[in-house]
């Protein structure tokens, strides 16, 4: 039998039998879905512990999509078929919403990456008053995310009363998994649930002993970068030894050594967490020596 964990009423997981609930805790409206790749939290506990989100979203375990907006029911009920006392459903309804996300084209291109799921096909659900929501995996103690069965998003043009928007739509797999559901509250917080930062890099000047490059996450610099952040490699993809200065006046890092070269490369070290936010450079930075 299905149980559930309501913290916002009792906190305490039940078998779903009775039906003498006096107080019925309902969950606030979805305002920001999260993605999984089928990541499970080890308890109700761990889903409930800031940490453990964020090192999900570190290891793109679990993935933030943008705060949404002009939520709606769009689900079917069951299609049955009926003559006198017979009654066989034909067709089981899908729960679905949809919803709309006022986003610029290239925070679209990165929603229409998940579009196709591939291994990202469960959902978890942040809502407005700070409660949040999985459903229990097979053994009854982790949490996942809610099987979901597609993701679609359009992107809408203008018009005289609206601004571009996205269009959004979720079809979940199973109406019925919400049985198993989970429902907790703590110090999660929406600033705990950034995605991570594309971070470019662009090159101010390189020499044989010197580079210099300023970090940008769209357009506003980004000079919170250290030593461990960064590396140099070499056109056989070797790192090579350098001194790190950090920014000044001008917002450029200078990383110093010899016998740098053209073709030469800067990468950001994987994920950079820092306090509140996560970087990665997608690209490398290749160097141009004049």
């Amino acid at each position: 039998m299905s149980k559930t964990y309501i913290e916002i009423c009792s906190g305490e997981a039940s078998p779903q039998k009775n039906t003498g609930y006096r107080d019925n805790c309902i969950e606030s409206k979805l305002l920001i879905p999260i993605l999984s790749n089928g990541f499970e939290f080890a308890s109700v506990t761990d889903f409930k512990t800031v940490a453990s989100h964020r090192a999900a979203i570190e290891a793109k375990s679990i993935v933030p999509l943008f705060p949404v907006y002009e939520l709606a029911d769009a689900s079917t009920e069951d299609t049955k078929f009926e003559s006198g006392n017979f009654s066989k459903v034909t067709e089981k309804g899908v729960e679905k919403i949809t919803f709309e996300c006022y986003l610029s084209v290239a925070a679209y291109a990165a929603l229409k990456s998940y579009e196709d799921l591939g291994n990202y096909g469960e959902l978890f659900e942040f809502n407005e008053e700070g409660d949040y929501s999985g459903v229990y995996a097979v053994d009854g103690v982790k949490v996942k995310g809610r099987k979901i069965k597609s993701l679609q998003v359009t992107r809408i043009r203008a018009t005289k009363d609206k601004v571009p928007y996205v269009k959004g739509e979720i079809t979940f797999a199973d109406k019925d998994d919400v049985l198993g559901a989970v429902i907790v509250q703590s110090d999660l917080e929406e600033g705990h649930l950034e995605g991570i930062f594309d971070l470019g890099l662009e090159q101010v000047s390189a020499s044989a002993t010197s580079i210099k490059f300023t970090a940008k996450a769209g357009n506003s610099f980004v000079t919170s970068l250290t030593v461990d952040d960064v590396e140099v490699r070499d056109i056989a993809g070797a790192i090579v030894a350098t001194s790190f200065v950090a920014p000044g006046a001008d917002n450029a890092y200078e990383l110093t050594g010899a016998g740098f070269a053209t073709g030469f490369t800067v990468s950001v070290k994987g994920v950079v967490v820092q306090t509140t936010i996560m970087y990665e450079g997608p690209d490398p930075l290749s160097i141009i020596v004049t």
